[in-house]
């Protein structure tokens, strides 16, 4: 495979990749450098700001340049998430009575195989438009995918194939050798998740540094401090966007929730939920407006973290209804054994069998199976009811396996089979998740760790300044003179800093709400539940590092300062 172009393994043509991919962005980096190198003469700017106008041209360049690797990459993920149901479908429908070209076409043109669809839809090409043999045409794909994984099963495939092997018989027993080499990938994602945990703790220490000399640095060089507070959250904002896309883009593509546009109770709560928390917020902001604020002095930040935290209450109904869907996805694999087991030994049809099974207690999934035996008996549309057991289930792994139960099933492959292998992959795939949510325990744990400590850090710089600012405004000293040992931060120059703080407070709360979800696979609703922790976390860490370091500066600080300047004069 180490022969083969990044082009083909990205399904890229090289006319493509240069019309529509380098050229472009060539031409805009050039004209963006030009835009940078004329700038400059005729407006006087910073130097943070030359270095940023220069930055962008380069950075453009060697995203066009990495274009066809990441391209190939995000193809590999796809694939490697996509292979637990491609091997499952494959396995059920080879017990069918198609061919195995129509099983291949069959495969091919399934949307929920993502990008092995399109690899496999190559396959259906060479054998029925070039007249090559099953076998040639998997050795051609599995020289050409950028999964080693996919490779590794069509080369294993297309030998078995060239031996004469029953399909049926080979795809059952290479269950467990695919399903093996995707809980490597996926343990191995959660491993780069436990080792990038690290490398975040690293990277918001350094910002928070970073952070402490900003605020602090307009003392010692007199620079503007809000350019600075600017040039703060441009650093802030780059480092946790850029965590959160390296997060969303090399975990597994494995969602929680089903997507049908099927309206269902699930959701009506949660628009109801989304309804009453906004309600909420300008309730809230209504009682601060008229009530608390000519009463009380609140801090800003607690002023901030109050009015948004009726949002949790949205998020809270959103996370629940999210367990709530683990634990149907608990029950499904019993139930799909007694389905198709009952099948297979009954002989009778799927609407008998199910009003059989839906005497018997299958935990939350039981009232689900009840609606779908009677929109099953009523005959109207069997796809239809089973898009209705789907959507309220609301769980993705409980759609996409229904789904291949329901088609293979129709297309008349063997039920015992069928439950056996959709049963026991779907058990292995729901013991991964386990392992997903308790990565993802402890990565929410780091968060709320360093979102105090990152709250605490910079509202303590912030009290230093603002105290020196304080202490050297009150002394009778010539403003020469001062400027020679520091520099006073001028009011508004506080103000505008608070202001970049508190912005800062919400959105480094939301960027990591969002990440939490990103990484779980989950809805991102319940990111509104985390943003309002974070929110609290975050004042109460300002409140107590501005609070400690005003007592400190009062108690000592400001009186040996004091004599230090005596003595100079």
């Amino acid at each position: 495979m180490s022969d083969i172009s990044i082009f083909v393994k990205a399904d890229l043509s090289m006319k493509k990749y240069l019309k529509k991919v380098l050229l472009p962005t060539l031409l805009l980096s050039i004209v963006l450098f030009i835009i940078a190198s004329i700038v400059p003469r005729f407006i006087a700017l910073p130097l943070g700001l030359r270095i940023i106008l220069n930055l962008i041209p380069l950075i453009i360049l060697m995203y066009a340049v990495l274009y066809p690797y990441t391209t190939a990459d995000t193809k590999k993920i796809s694939i490697n998430s996509k292979i637990p149901y491609f091997i499952t479908y494959f396995a059920v429908l080879s017990t069918s009575e198609m061919s195995r070209g129509e099983l291949i076409q069959v495969l091919a043109n399934d949307p929920k195989l993502g990008a092995i669809a399109s690899e496999l839809k190559k396959v259906y090409i060479i054998v029925n438009k070039l007249h090559r043999s099953l076998p040639e045409a998997f050795r051609f794909l599995a020289r050409r995918t950028p999964s080693k994984v996919f490779a590794d099963f069509l080369d294993r495939l297309a030998y078995s194939l060239d031996s004469g092997v029953e399909l049926k018989d080979y795809l059952f027993q290479e269950q467990q050798t695919v399903m093996d080499d995707y809980q490597t990938f996926y343990e191995g994602a959660l491993y780069d998740l436990d080792v990038f945990k690290e490398i975040y703790e690293s990277i918001i220490i350094s910002v928070v540094f970073i952070a402490a000399f900003i605020i602090i640095g307009p003392l010692i060089t007199g620079q503007d401090v809000g350019r600075l507070a600017i040039y703060l959250l441009m650093i802030i904002l780059s480092a946790e966007i850029g965590v959160m896309f390296v997060i969303k883009y090399r975990m597994p593509e494995d969602p929680i929730w089903a997507e049908r546009k099927i309206p269902t109770e699930r959701d009506r709560r949660i628009k109801r939920a989304l309804m009453i928390s906004i309600g909420g917020v300008v309730v809230v902001f209504g009682v601060y407006i008229l009530v608390l604020r000519p009463r009380f002095d609140i801090p800003y930040p607690f002023v901030v973290s109050l009015i948004l935290t009726p949002l949790a209450y949205a998020g809270r109904v959103i996370r629940n209804e999210e367990e709530g869907i683990f634990r149907k996805d608990e029950n499904f694999p019993a139930f799909i054994r007694s389905l198709s087991s009952s099948l297979a030994a009954s002989g009778s049809s799927l609407i008998f069998v199910l009003k059989y099974l839906s005497a018997h207690d299958f935990g939350t999934l039981t009232r689900d199976i009840r609606a779908l035996y009677r929109r099953l008996a009523v005959r109207v549309s069997n796809e239809r009811g089973w898009d209705f057991f789907i959507a309220e289930t609301g769980s993705w792994l409980v759609g996409i396996f229904s789904e291949m139960f329901r088609e293979s099933i129709k297309l008349g492959a063997e039920p015992d089979y069928v439950g056996k292998v959709i049963s026991r992959n779907f058990e292995r795939l729901v013991r991964l998740r386990r392992k997903r949510q308790q990565s993802i325990a402890s990565f929410i744990g780091i968060i709320y760790g360093i979102t105090g400590a990152f709250a605490f850090s910079i509202a303590s710089s912030f009290q230093v300044a603002v105290s020196i600012s304080e202490l050297f405004g009150r002394m009778e000293i010539s403003v020469e003179y001062l400027g020679d040992i520091i520099h006073v931060i001028q009011p508004s120059g506080l103000v505008f800093l608070t202001g970049i703080m508190l912005l800062l407070m919400v959105v480094h709360s939301l960027v990591s709400a969002v990440t939490i979800k990103l990484a779980d696979g989950g809805h991102l609703g319940v990111s509104l539940y985390y943003f309002v922790i974070l929110l609290w976390i975050f004042a109460v860490g300002m409140f107590i590092g501005q609070t400690l370091m005003e007592r400190m500066m009062g108690l000592g600080g400001g009186q040996m300062l004091l004599i230090l300047l005596e003595g100079l004069k």
